[in-house]
């Protein structure tokens, strides 16, 4: 079978081998540098304190945590904040809290651990203030730490470094070392101490968030468990795409299948992106670069399906564009690989072209779909996408959105996920695409209907209701490839076709003597018998006024002709038995087989079945003037 790709899905297969590349150059980059969080499921005792709240800065507001942003912020410039931690723990708490693009940095005043003595720390921790040893100090951020506790230690009496982290990346994606779980083990005897928080954004989106005192074990399940529901969202909107796709294979109107074509892997795309922005597989699998660098990348293929639709949703004369953004998409993404392994500008730092080249393009559509329909009106012109037009343009506003909110114009409280509203609006994009899919099915069916019916009525015999001259044609054009095909074959020893001419006998004579009504009942009868008789092996064909023919195809079609004629001959006999003398039936009979390797072709099988059935007829006629005779 000869396959043909549209140029649509050549581009498709080009991005698809650029996706494939580069997450094999990433998986090699990211594979030495993955940063692996022990994830414990055991259910432990201890309290559980939200800590989000309640800290004070350096100008003595009291600030959430959560609720923080960094707009303007220059490189490496810190923010201090610290709060007492409260009384009623355990020893079996952690400070648990989620990290996004950000160094950070734990002090202490006066820390007290149980069970250690002076001068010894757990292995987590890494300085002891009151015996500094210049093994620890190895890095920039760690140089800078230490001078940042001399400042402390005496402007508030800092005396312990216990937590800290430079927030920096590999540099496979982004300076930024993506989103974490961190804990940190707290001791019964760190109940009513200060604790110091001191953070380094690294972007101006950067983020600490959910701060909370509990287990580790209990915490890191917590934020499983609150990612899951959304991860299991985009697993059904992937799920979805792929659906459509499927769907996309049984359509064969071109066209309508391009349409869904595009619209599925836009949903695909929008749903693998989704998933990774729900951070579950962050928690889960301990990596967070590589697993940002696909979702840049995502991001960066959006606009080519949007764009693919455009050009195949719209009957208005236009130039196509999807070629000029698929070009567009491949520079982008040479652009952003080039600057991000040069170290000019990272993919964070570019991912607002991407969002750009989604906007303009869905802008652009959204323009063009509004022409278009204005061009449909005046041309008299319909195809239904009332639904897709509606719910993209939903979609372009939510990604607009959370653009904004990307860089820092709109500030939504209390929503981080930066794919939140897109994947709101790829919700209602997919609902409404199924709506528009389903009305459009249902206008398929009712035109299909309509030619089915149409169909019928023009293969159907008005008076007998079986197959009529036109339907037999068809099946005879069947028979004759089917006749090439095993003939190149030459191994089906026991195939056969048959050809069955039939031919009812005495109609004249009871249209002149009982009438044409009476005569039309007689061919009815005839035609009930036939089908009856040859219903297990196919159809029967009113090929003339009297003339009747059949096929029948299988290994050793003539015991199966045979079983045929004789259930035919005993419907004949019980037929006029029933009816009389008045009417009596008689039906001619003859066949011809051909089997591999036959070298006649399907007119002169027929030609030949006909010559036997009229042999059969003769020897009836004599049968019948013998016993008139006697």
């Amino acid at each position: 079978m000869k396959i043909k790709f549209s140029g649509e899905r050549y581009r498709y297969y080009i991005l698809g081998f650029l996706a494939l590349g580069f997450f094999i150059t990433t998986a090699i980059f990211s594979y030495n540098t993955k940063d692996t969080n022990e994830l414990f499921f055991s259910i432990e005792d201890g309290v559980y304190i939200d800590f989000n709240e309640g800290w004070i800065d350096e100008d003595g507001n009291t600030v959430n945590i959560a609720d923080l942003t960094y707009h303007g912020h220059k490189d490496r410039e810190s923010y201090l904040f610290y709060r007492t931690i409260p009384e009623g723990l355990t020893g079996e708490e952690s400070l648990s809290f989620e990290v996004k693009h950000m160094g950070f940095c734990i002090y202490f005043d006066d820390r007290e651990y149980d069970g250690y003595d002076y001068g010894e720390t757990p292995d987590s921790l890494d300085f002891v203030t009151d015996d500094l040893d210049a093994r620890y100090v190895t890095t920039d951020f760690e140089k800078m730490i230490m001078q940042h506790y001399t400042d402390y230690y005496k402007l508030y009496g800092v005396d312990y470094i216990a937590y800290m982290a430079d927030g920096l990346g590999s540099g496979l994606g982004s300076r930024g070392a993506g989103t974490y779980l961190r804990t940190m083990q707290l001791y019964t005897s760190d109940v009513g101490d200060t604790i110091y928080l001191e953070l380094f954004p690294v972007y101006s989106n950067s983020k600490i968030s959910n701060m909370a005192i509990e287990p580790a074990s209990a915490y890191i399940r917590s934020r499983i468990m609150a990612a899951l529901p959304r991860f299991i969202v985009c697993i059904v909107i992937i799920l979805i795409g792929v659906a459509i796709i499927i769907v996309t294979r049984l359509i064969s109107d071109q066209r309508s299948g391009r349409i869904y074509e595009s619209l599925a892997a836009l949903i695909i795309l929008v749903g693998l992106w989704s998933m990774i922005e729900t951070h579950l597989l962050d928690y889960v699998l301990g990596t967070s670069e590589y697993l940002h660098t696909i979702s840049y990348f995502l991001l960066m293929s959006m606009a080519y399906p949007i764009a693919v639709f455009s050009d195949m949703v719209t009957l208005k004369p236009h130039k196509r564009i999807a070629g000029i953004v698929f070009w567009a998409t491949v520079i982008l993404i040479d652009y952003c690989t080039f600057t991000n392994y040069t170290e000019i500008f990272d993919f964070h730092e570019t991912v607002y072209l991407s969002d750009l080249l989604i906007m303009a393009t869905g802008f652009f559509v959204i323009i063009r779909i509004i022409m278009d329909q204005k061009f449909r009106k005046d041309n008299d012109l319909h195809v239904n996408t009332n639904w897709i037009d509606l719910s993209l343009a939903f979609i372009t506003f939510m990604g607009l959105i959370d653009l904004l909110r990307y860089i820092n114009i709109l500030h939504i409280k209390k929503i981080f996920d930066s794919g939140f509203f897109t994947r709101i609006g790829v919700l209602v994009f997919t609902i409404g695409m199924f709506i528009n899919l389903f009305i459009d099915t249902m206008n398929r069916n009712r035109q299909a209907d309509k030619a089915g019916a149409y169909m019928e009525m023009a293969f159907t015999d008005a008076l007998t209701g079986i197959p009529n001259r036109g339907a037999f044609l068809l099946k005879e054009s069947e028979i004759s490839d089917r006749m090439r095909e095993v003939s190149k074959r030459k191994k089906d020893v026991n195939f056969q076709i048959v050809y069955v001419a039939l031919d009812l006998n005495g109609l004249k004579i009871v249209n002149d003597t009982l009438g044409h009504a009476t005569g039309d009942d007689y061919i009815v009868a005839a035609s009930g018998i036939l089908m009856q008789a040859f219903s297990d092996y196919g159809y029967v064909y009113r090929v003339g006024g009297d003339e009747f023919a059949s096929f029948i195809v299988c290994d050793n079609a003539v015991d199966r002709y045979l079983e045929c004629i004789d259930k035919m001959r005993e419907m004949i006999r019980d037929y006029n038995e029933k009816s009389g003398k008045d009417m009596q039936m008689h039906i001619a009979y003859g066949y011809s087989v051909w089997t591999p390797g036959d070298h006649r072709d399907i007119g002169k099988v027929e030609k030949d079945g006909d010559e036997a059935m009229y042999e059969k007829k003769r020897q009836m006629k004599k049968v019948a003037a013998a016993k008139k005779k006697s």
